[in-house]
């Protein structure tokens, strides 16, 4: 067989391919063919090129008069095309033997503009990698209202009077802020006897007075962080630094201004 001959079978082959005209196990033997062999897989490479190159170029038209003419062939004009003796002075720009095959090529393409043309395996480009994405979201910023829950937690020293007070600031909105300051200013303090029994009840009265003093200072500070009065807390949380007794307060009241700066 020759060269001629070869061209024009695979190019039958390749038009029934490119055309879905196969049955499953022709395309099944013709896949097998363009792996083993170099010179039907570089045709069919060649032709999708074309097929989409072409059409990309603007030669659609042409492509498809080409083919109406190529319809009109008999096997015999064919063959002679497709040998590069054209006897239609339209072919003669045409490359070589397979400008026959070209405008077949863009008229399969005008033809099935949908259908994507597989690529045989040693034939595919490498896909591009999905780069990941280096940049990181940045979580959002605490509001003060936030930064208030996280330090409204019990400790040790407590006082009783101040547990409803920690409950409001925990289920109460910022809008009811203001209301929790001043149910603050009303817990009454624990004041001596008239008559104490001795020093040591009057420095037990004495501490549980700055104990009390303390917890306004801390959860004033709270509540006003919740209503997003940040300046009246940084306030009550400086008087609770300079002057409390309450060593695990003092220290919250530090880490807390250290947050807020």
């Amino acid at each position: 067989m020759t060269r001629e001959e070869r061209y024009i079978e695979y190019d039958e082959r390749i038009d029934r391919y490119l055309r879905n005209q196969m049955t499953d196990d022709e395309r099944l033997v013709f896949e097998q063919d363009v792996d083993n062999n170099q010179e039907l897989r570089e045709r069919l490479v060649t032709t999708s090129m074309l097929v989409q190159g072409i059409a990309k170029e603007g030669m659609r038209r042409e492509g498809q008069a080409q083919l109406d003419t190529i319809k009109q062939m008999d096997e015999r004009q064919f063959k002679k095309a497709a040998q590069g003796r054209k006897p239609f002075k339209s072919l003669m720009h045409w490359a070589a033997g397979i400008a026959a095959l070209v405008a077949l090529a863009v008229g399969i393409h005008e033809l099935y503009p949908t259908r994507n043309i597989k690529t045989p395996p040693m034939a595919q480009a490498e896909k591009t990698k999905k780069v990941k994405s280096n940049v990181t979201k940045t979580p959002a910023e605490p509001t003060l209202a936030d930064i208030a829950n996280e330090y409204n937690t019990p400790f040790d020293s407590e006082p009783d009077a101040f547990a409803d007070i920690r409950k409001q600031l925990q289920r109460n909105d910022s809008k009811d802020m203001m209301a929790v300051v001043e149910d603050i200013d009303k817990i009454a303090w624990p004041i001596a006897k008239d008559e104490p029994k001795g020093a040591a009840d009057e420095d037990a009265v004495k501490e549980t007075q700055s104990n009390y003093e303390d917890c306004t200072h801390w959860y004033k500070a709270l509540a006003y962080l919740k209503a997003g009065e940040k300046e009246s807390a940084i306030k009550e949380l400086n008087e609770l630094i300079d002057h409390g007794t309450v060593e695990e307060l003092v220290n919250r009241a530090t880490k807390l201004l250290e947050k807020l700066k």
